[in-house]
C-alpha cells in the first residue's frame, strides 16, 4: 500500500474555495446555497486533530466516493470508521478489481461520453445537469490544485496517479463550441481546415462511413485508478480512519442503521455503496450498466504510434437519427492505453471476454478511428477489464435520507462519472451531513439543494 509522507507544509495542502451554487432554469425555481471552503492535506496527520467531543461518522462503502468523504471529514477533525465488504486490490492481476479501479477515469464535462441518456431529467427535487457540472468543476479544481502539490512523495502527483493531457472530442455535426465549455477552461475549436494539420497523423476523419465534422479540445485530468485507490486507502488510514471488512446487504435505514450507530458509538452514517444501494437503501432506482475496456501497450515499440492525448467520440445520433456507439481512447499512464467503451444497461453478468462480439466490435471501431491501433499489443496479464457502472433512474443521489430517524446521508449512483464528480459529490455529502448534525430536517436540506 502507498506510504503517505509525514511532511507538513503549505505545499502539501489543497484548499478548495467557497462556492456559491445557483440553479435558475425553466424547470427549477431559483436555488442558491454555498459550499464552505475545504482543505485536504497529503500529510499523514489530519489538519484538525480529533478530540473527545469530535463526531464519529460511519461510512459504508470503500470505493472512491466513500474514501473521498472520509478524507474530507478526517482533515476537519471528525472520527471516521469505514465499513466495506471489498477493498481496492493492487498487488497482482489474479483478483478482480472493484468498480472504482476498472473505471476509465477520464474527467469529462457533463454530459460525458457514456451515453445519450447518461443524465436523466427526473424533474424537480433531484440532481440536474447543473448539479453535475458544479460537482465536476469542483473536482477539476481539486485536480488542478493537487497537481501543484510538491513534496518528496507527491512530486507531479505521482502517488495519486494523476496527470493532465489534451482531450479531443469529435462530432458528426458542425458542433458549435458550447459557451459553458469555453467559460470554465481553455479550449481550442478544431475546424475542418485545421484537421489535416492537427489530426491526420493520428485519426481517420470519419467513423463508420460518416464524416466527423467538428471537434474541440481542452486540458483534462486522467487518474490511474489503481494508484489513486491505494493512495486514498493509505491517506485515510494514516489520518486515523478505522477500516472494517463487513458485508452489509440489507436495508440500513431502520433497525440495522440504529444498531450500527450503537455498536460503533457513532453519530451518523454515510451510504456510499454504489450498486449496493439497491438493497442498503432499498432503492429500486439503482441499476447496473456493464462496461469493458481493453488495455493496450502504449509504447514506441512496433508500428503503433504512441499516444499522449485522449480521443473521444461521444454517443450521438447519425444521419438517420440512430444512436451511435462511443469511441474512448485514453492514455492512463506512460505505457498503458485504455480503449473502450461498452454501455449495456441492466446487464450485471460479468461474462465478457476479449473474444465476445461486442468487445471485438468495440476494438474494431476504435481501430478504424485511430490509425495503426490494430497493430498495438495488449498489456501482458491484464489485457482486458470489465465492470458495472452504478446508475440510478434519477441521477446521482447525494441527499439526506427522509425515512431514517437518525442522520443518514446518501452518496451513490455516479454511473460512469465517479472520478469526474467525486470531489464535488463528496463535498456536497459533507455539507448535507453537517446540516443534519445541526438538527436540520432531511426534507428541508434536500429542498434547499434540489428544489
Amino acid at each position: 500500500m502507498t506510504v503517505v509522507p509525514n511532511i507538513a507544509s503549505e505545499r502539501s495542502v489543497v484548499t478548495l474555495k467557497a462556492k456559491r451554487h445557483k440553479i435558475d432554469t425553466l424547470n427549477y425555481s431559483s436555488i442558491q446555497y454555498e459550499y464552505p471552503e475545504i482543505s485536504l492535506s497529503t500529510d499523514s496527520t489530519p489538519l484538525v486533530k480529533p478530540t473527545k467531543e469530535s463526531k464519529h461518522i460511519l461510512i459504508v462503502g470503500g470505493g472512491v466516493s466513500g474514501l473521498l468523504i472520509a478524507w474530507i471529514l478526517l482533515d476537519e477533525g471528525y472520527r471516521v470508521t469505514i465499513l466495506a465488504d471489498d477493498w481496492a486490490w493492487t498487488k497482482d492481476f489474479e483478483k478482480s478489481r472493484m468498480t472504482s479501479q476498472v473505471a476509465g477515469a477520464l474527467w469529462e464535462f457533463p454530459p460525458g461520453g457514456c451515453g445519450l441518456t447518461e443524465i436523466e431529467s427526473p424533474g424537480k427535487g433531484w440532481a440536474a445537469i447543473e448539479h453535475y457540472r458544479e460537482w465536476a468543476l469542483q473536482s477539476y479544481e481539486f485536480y488542478e490544485k493537487y497537481e501543484q502539490v510538491f513534496n518528496t512523495h507527491e512530486r507531479n502527483g505521482g502517488s495519486f496517479g494523476l496527470k493532465f493531457t489534451n482531450l479531443h472530442q469529435f462530432f458528426l455535426d458542425d458542433f458549435p463550441l458550447r459557451k459553458d465549455v469555453r467559460k470554465y477552461y481553455r479550449t481550442t475549436e478544431a475546424n475542418k481546415l485545421e484537421w489535416n494539420k492537427q489530426f491526420d497523423k493520428v485519426i481517420e476523419p470519419s467513423l463508420n462511413g460518416q464524416e466527423l465534422k467538428s471537434a474541440y479540445s481542452h486540458r483534462a485530468p486522467i487518474v490511474n485508478t489503481d494508484k489513486a485507490m491505494a493512495y486514498l486507502m493509505a491517506v485515510v488510514a494514516a489520518k486515523g480512519a478505522i477500516m472494517e471488512t463487513r458485508k452489509i446487504d440489507t436495508d440500513i435505514r431502520h433497525e440495522l442503521g440504529l444498531q450500527l450507530l450503537k455498536d460503533h458509538g457513532a453519530d451518523a452514517i454515510v451510504n456510499a455503496t454504489g450498486l449496493g444501494a439497491k438493497t442498503v437503501a432499498a432503492d429500486d432506482d439503482v441499476y447496473p450498466v456493464r462496461g469493458a475496456v481493453r488495455r493496450v501497450e502504449n509504447t514506441h515499440r512496433g508500428s503503433f504510434r504512441h499516444l499522449n492525448d485522449a480521443y473521444l467520440v461521444p454517443a450521438q445520433k447519425d444521419s438517420n437519427q440512430h444512436p451511435t456507439k462511443t469511441v474512448f481512447i485514453v492514455p492512463r499512464n506512460d505505457d498503458v492505453l485504455y480503449v473502450g467503451s461498452i454501455v449495456q444497461p441492466n446487464n450485471s453478468t460479468m461474462n465478457l471476454t476479449p473474444e465476445s462480439p461486442e468487445v471485438q466490435m468495440m476494438w474494431n471501431r476504435a481501430g478504424s478511428f485511430v490509425k495503426n491501433l490494430l497493430h498495438a499489443g495488449f498489456v501482458p496479464q491484464y489485457e482486458f477489464a470489465q465492470g458495472l457502472r452504478p446508475f440510478t433512474k434519477r441521477n446521482v443521489k447525494v441527499r439526506a435520507d427522509e425515512v431514517a430517524t437518525f442522520p443518514l446521508i446518501h452518496n451513490y449512483g455516479h454511473g460512469g462519472s465517479g472520478w469526474t464528480l467525486g470531489i464535488g459529490t463528496a463535498r456536497c455529502a459533507v455539507l448535507i451531513l453537517k446540516k443534519r448534525l445541526e438538527g436540520i430536517p432531511a426534507a428541508v436540506i434536500n429542498e434547499e439543494i434540489y428544489g
